[in-house]
């Protein structure tokens, strides 16, 4: 019996090899095709969700320099970024070089583009809650909770950032006191209580809009005309109402 072997050539092996490179080429190839337009997509994307690295630095400058020449004092943007799914515009968190606890907000108008700040506003919220806090703190030290906010015109004011905030806003003071139940032996007691502080923010030449404490069992709420109105104890007492949590 004879056996035969057949054996391939050597050039179909060269042809092979030249086959299985060509081959390894094209999938590189396509590799690099792939990889090179998936970072181009990412880049892309990265832009139109978060913003251009230029653009992020570009309005980072603009801001600061719009800050400055408008305040006349130096400014530090503290963040920065590209709101692409509420308004499609850059916005930053930013402080004065002199005030870094005072943080506060600027960007471009949704509708308009232009830049605008809450620094002002920010400022003289500060400077409210300074103010009207201590007082609150000497009436009613044994509260829950309070606040003081303030109500600000529609159009910003022009005046400068040092005027007082008391010619362009008005103010809203409440106080929680969820651990005092209101009855007939210390109904005229926090009544006083009310009214003295009542006096004293008046005093001050502070614009209120609306006063409000709220007890346990019972609410005094108190509306600008109200406010105006209120002299005596007696008249302070009309307001107080039973309420249940």
């Amino acid at each position: 019996m004879i056996i035969m072997s057949i054996m391939p050539c050597t050039e179909c092996l060269r042809k092979i090899g030249k086959n299985e490179k060509l081959e390894e080429c094209k999938l590189k190839r396509r590799f690099l095709w792939w990889g090179s337009g998936g970072i181009i997509l990412a880049l892309f994307l990265s832009f139109v969700f978060w913003g251009s690295p230029w653009g992020l630095w570009t309005n980072k400058q603009a801001f600061e320099v719009y800050l400055e020449e408008k305040y006349k004092k130096d400014f530090v943007i503290d963040e920065i970024s590209f709101d692409f799914f509420n308004t499609r515009k850059y916005q930053a968190y930013a402080y004065a070089a002199d005030k870094p606890d005072l943080v506060f907000y600027v960007g471009q108008n949704r509708y308009t583009s232009k830049t605008e700040d809450g620094y002002r506003f920010e400022v003289w919220s500060f400077e409210a809650k300074e103010e009207v806090g201590p007082i609150v703190e000497e009436y009613f030290p044994d509260h829950s909770n309070y606040g003081v906010n303030l109500i600000f015109p529609e159009t910003e004011p022009k005046e400068f950032i040092r005027a007082d905030y008391k010619k362009h806003a008005t103010v809203e003071v409440g106080v929680s006191l969820d651990n005092i139940r209101v009855n007939s032996a210390n109904s005229e007691t926090e009544i006083e209580r009310a009214f003295f502080l009542l006096q004293e923010i008046k005093e001050k030449e502070i614009q209120l809009q609306h006063f409000g404490i709220s007890y346990q069992n019972r609410t005094l709420q108190l509306q600008k005309e109200d406010i105006q109105s209120i002299n005596s104890v007696e008249e302070m007492e009309k307001f107080l109402r039973k309420y249940n949590r």
